[in-house]
């Protein structure tokens, strides 16, 4: 683990700034927010009885409710 964030400048730059208003520790903010909440999901479904199979599934379910798939128009 290094102590540099994930969401770099390169990629900031390249990747995200060209496409939204954003600042560069906006990005960071907004990365580290969706994080807490995918550990806060898992963490919920680590709490529900079932089989290491069921929670994943059950995981996996929530992840997609948390993010649908946009249709490429």
């Amino acid at each position: 683990m290094t102590d540099q964030h994930p969401l770099t400048d390169q990629v900031i730059h390249r990747e995200l700034l060209p496409k939204f208003c954003y600042s560069e520790n906006d990005l960071r903010t907004i990365a580290d927010w969706q994080l807490e909440q995918v550990i806060q999901t898992w963490e919920q479904c680590m709490e529900e009885p079932g089989t290491d199979f069921q929670v994943i599934r059950r995981f996996d379910q929530k992840l997609k409710a948390m993010r649908p798939i946009q249709e490429n128009n």
